[in-house]
């Protein structure tokens, strides 16, 4: 009966600590959130520069499943390589192990102490930031709870020589001993719980130091569950910063595996207080590893796109709309930004540029590319919109509410581009039915105004990528020109139509062209005033 209530004692205490880690993470995502993304858009192509942007954005986040979630955007927009990324991972391995370094300071003499303090903020703050802040120290005070609780009930442990049978027969074997850690850390989805499990194990005495070296190196496999769970439904992106970091990590600790013993003793050598000597052990392992496989980044990235090639096939769903950032309003519209981006990509690239082959040759393998495509548009257009829906039901700041409504528009826009490009494939097959054929001068005449208007695109698109609003304004101050190209196509049409009454036959669809072209400028026009704010 005794052996249970420590038990629960031991559960208990994780699980407080658990929970402590989960609240932090959610308070400095939603007090930081609004400052990674120009943290990130600092990233360059130096691999140091990104190594100390992956340790800041981990810091501020305490949660590598966000930090994760911003990459993979990221690398999707094009905006950053999985190089880059790679370096990101790197950097915010070793900003993970501030949590471990602090439980070594014994914190935990002041939990409760934390918990009173960051209690009347987090329930009475009238600022949301203030608020979030207040959640984090609460947070934080769990955390440093929880692991006293597991202390104290690991002590009498001691007097229980079967279970303490049952630890050394597991830690006495290196390789079992990560195992095992490897799995309760993948269980429980925190590195800093099995870690701070192994210190209070250690420092009770249950078991000695050279066991909890494997535990350390096996929490840090674990670790990368997470990321690879959440990845197995989202896009091929997320699966190779999911997959480079597991690699990282496995083979980390294979390097290591051989070299325990004289690791085991070097880190004993840091500190005299056994709690300190394993959190250490932490960050020496990441800090190595880090050394090892940040000059060779840029080829890990290439061996993961081998690993986990481009499929031709386009995939019908979001990549981005993740319901675990939706409390966190920042982050969640800047994954609905992605995916309209996605949606824009997919019109600029691959059904834009077809258009006017399209109706010239009328070639089947077009339409159905086209078709293929305008389906996965209106497939996102419900999507995003249905999450954007569901941010507007969080607590958002009037800025955030104004980049859900613009985005709205956008998202919009898309979509009827998209139902353009359709109307098109209808024209290309009723000339095909007719036998129709435009004169040389017409096609001349609709390839410069298609080449202006998706010039006008691209642009559009670039600026609300970037946010860039001089690029937006010039846009809009170039659509006079566009509508006058499109009078004066209509005036060369008519006069045309007078010389040569042929023409007339092909008239009405020369003017539906004409138009189409116009209505896809039209939501060029709408995609820019939005991105500087006239919606």
């Amino acid at each position: 009966m005794d052996l249970v209530m420590l038990m629960m004692g031991l559960m208990g205490g994780l699980g407080i600590f658990v929970y402590g880690i989960e609240l932090t993470s959610d308070g400095l995502q939603k007090a930081s959130a609004h400052r990674m993304k120009y943290i990130l858009a600092s990233l360059t192509s130096n691999r140091l520069l990104a190594v100390f942007v992956g340790i800041v954005l981990t810091v501020l986040l305490q949660s590598s499943s966000a930090a994760t979630v911003l990459l993979v955007g990221l690398v999707n927009a094009g905006m950053m390589s999985l190089g880059q990324a790679l370096g990101v991972i790197l950097g915010s391995a070793i900003g993970t192990t501030l949590t471990v370094q602090l439980i070594a300071f014994k914190v935990t003499d002041y939990a409760l102490f934390i918990i009173a303090f960051g209690i009347p903020i987090y329930l009475f703050a009238k600022r949301p930031q203030l608020k979030h802040i207040g959640q984090a120290v609460l947070g934080f005070g769990f955390v440093f709870y929880g692991m006293s609780l597991m202390s104290s009930s690991m002590s009498p442990l001691r007097s229980f020589p079967g279970f303490v049978d049952l630890l050394v027969s597991v830690t006495s074997n290196p390789l079992l001993a990560i195992i095992v850690a490897a799995l309760f850390t993948a269980v429980v989805q925190s590195s800093a719980a099995s870690i701070a499990l192994a210190m209070s194990l250690t420092s009770q005495g249950v078991i000695d130091f050279n066991a909890a070296i494997p535990m350390v190196l096996g929490a840090n496999i674990g670790t990368t569950a997470t990321a690879l769970l959440s990845s197995m439904a989202s896009s091929r992106a997320a699966k190779r910063v999911a997959l480079a970091h597991l690699i990282f990590k496995s083979i980390g600790v294979l390097i290591f595996l051989p070299f325990v013993g004289l690791f085991t003793e070097l880190v004993a050598m840091t500190s005299d207080n056994v709690q300190r000597q394993i959190a250490n052990s932490h960050s020496i392992f990441n800090i190595v590893n880090l050394l090892i496989f940040l000059p060779f980044t840029t080829q890990f990235g290439s061996l993961v796109k081998r690993i986990l090639p481009d499929t031709e096939k386009m995939e019908r769903r979001a990549h981005y709309l993740d319901d675990e950032v939706l409390d966190v309003p920042e982050l969640a519209i800047n994954q609905a930004k992605n995916e309209v981006l996605r949606m824009a990509k997919i019109i600029r690239d691959g059904m834009l540029p077809e258009l006017l082959d399209l109706v010239k040759t009328g070639e089947e393998s077009v339409k159905n590319k086209i078709r293929e495509s305008e389906l996965t548009i209106d497939f996102l257009y419900k999507s995003v919109t249905r999450y954007l829906a569901r941010i507007s039901q969080r607590n958002l700041s009037e800025g955030q509410s104004e980049q859900q409504v613009r985005l709205l528009y956008v998202c919009n826009d898309m979509e009827h581009a998209g139902d353009v490009m359709m109307s098109m494939i209808q024209i290309a097959e009723k000339m095909d039915q007719q036998g129709m054929q435009l004169s040389t001068e017409g096609w001349q005449e609709l390839s410069m105004m298609h080449q202006s208007i998706k010039r006008n695109f691209e642009n559009a698109v670039e600026a609300f990528e970037k946010e860039d609003e001089d690029l937006a304004r010039q846009v809009i101050r170039l659509n006079p020109e566009v509508a006058k190209m499109e009078k004066s196509l209509r005036y060369s049409h008519f006069n045309r139509l007078q010389q040569n009454e042929k023409t007339l036959e092909t008239s009405s669809v020369h003017m539906d062209l004409i138009n189409n072209l116009l209505r896809i400028n039209g939501h060029a026009l709408s995609i820019a005033q939005a991105t500087i704010g006239i919606i």
